[in-house]
């Protein structure tokens, strides 16, 4: 196995961001083609999956000096079926991405690149990208049972990746693994935070007073975890300050209205909150693994808003849930003050 591999230069990589996004570009996310894949730093996510459930595309978007994935020379071991994923790579992060074929029979390829947090185009109608990396046998076009795999790393911007495993020519099925695996330079040490209890009642608002330094700093792995799917990992710098928490209960058939507003214009915050059963003590970040839905309030355009308010809705139908609210500072902010509103509305 040999891995041929291209990084564009900093030139070329502004160049490439500022290309057109192409007509087929879904703001809205990831075609339902592509699978996602959840990766905390400094664990393993491995998948199994077989190039049956791919298909065969065009390869002229891999060639193209805007993408430098792999040349035309090589097409050959990209004609099968393609199947695609997608993740996040924070800044300063690295990402190690390993494909196993599941038989010695089996020849598969690799090929993951990056682009903007906003941009989620896939093959073949890919105009640019920031960095493209392929894995393939350059010698013989050929090694069935062979391990592929290729890094891709992140500075100082966060990307969304699309990892593309593909069959050789003639080969549109075969079992396999992949396996990825994120180092960040941003992981932290977590502090121990115990939520203030908030006796909110329906229909009547309630206002607490908070303080970012009555916190503490929070690992945010656990937001991006498919089980709770808070927010992405690409917007950690919306939540990399200190965190305070708050607990409230919400009735069933309610709705509740969480508003964080800095008191001072120069703070820059954010918000998030999640339901759990109401009939067990709720765990809190970062040692919370699911909860019935997570929601949350940032700046996603420029992720800087100071002074804002920053609002989200929780809801109810048939049973009562325990809430944890969490109020963070942005960009590493520690201290601030604020004013957390819950208001709770009888659905009806």
């Amino acid at each position: 196995m040999k891995q041929h591999t291209r990084m564009l230069t900093a030139l070329g990589a502004a160049a490439a961001l500022a290309t057109p996004l192409l007509a087929s570009d879904a703001d809205a996310g990831w075609a339902s083609s592509v699978t996602a894949i959840a990766v905390t730093a400094g664990t393993a996510a491995t998948v199994s999956g077989d190039l049956s459930s791919g298909k065969t595309i065009g390869l002229t978007w891999a060639a193209r000096s805007s993408v430098a994935c792999f040349p035309a020379t090589e097409n050959v071991n990209f004609e099968g079926n393609h199947v695609l994923y997608s993740t996040q790579i924070p800044k300063d992060s690295k990402m190690k991405i390993t494909l196993v074929p599941k038989s010695g029979a089996v020849d598969v390829n690799l090929y993951a690149y990056q682009v903007g947090t906003t941009t989620y185009s896939t093959p073949p109608n890919i105009g640019s990208v920031t960095a493209c990396e392929a894995s393939y046998d350059q010698q013989k076009d050929s090694n069935p049972g062979v391990t592929e795999s290729l890094e891709l790393n992140a500075t100082t911007n966060p990307y969304n990746v699309v990892i593309g495993v593909a069959g050789p020519k003639g080969v549109t099925a075969g079992a396999y693994t992949l396996k990825v695996e994120l180092e960040s330079k941003t992981q932290v040490q977590s502090a121990t935070l115990v939520p203030v209890v908030v006796d909110a009642v329906s229909g009547t608002p309630k206002e607490v007073t908070g303080k970012l330094e009555n916190g503490g700093v929070v690992a945010l792995d656990w937001a991006a975890n498919s089980s709770m799917a808070c927010f992405p990992a690409t917007e950690n710098v919306n939540f990399d300050g200190y965190h305070t928490l708050y607990q409230v209960k919400l009735p069933k058939n309610s709705d509740l209205y969480v508003t964080a507003t800095p008191t001072d214009p120069k703070l820059d915050l954010s918000v998030y909150a999640y339901q759990v059963s109401a009939t067990s003590t709720p765990a809190v970040p970062p040692s919370v693994s699911s909860a019935t839905s997570c929601e949350a309030g940032y700046d996603q355009k420029k992720d800087a808003n100071p002074g804002v308010a920053e609002t989200l809705r929780l809801n109810s139908t048939t049973h009562e849930y325990n809430v944890i609210i969490g109020v963070a500072g942005a960009h590493g902010t520690k201290a601030g003050a604020f004013k957390l509103k819950l208001d709770i509305k009888p659905k009806g």
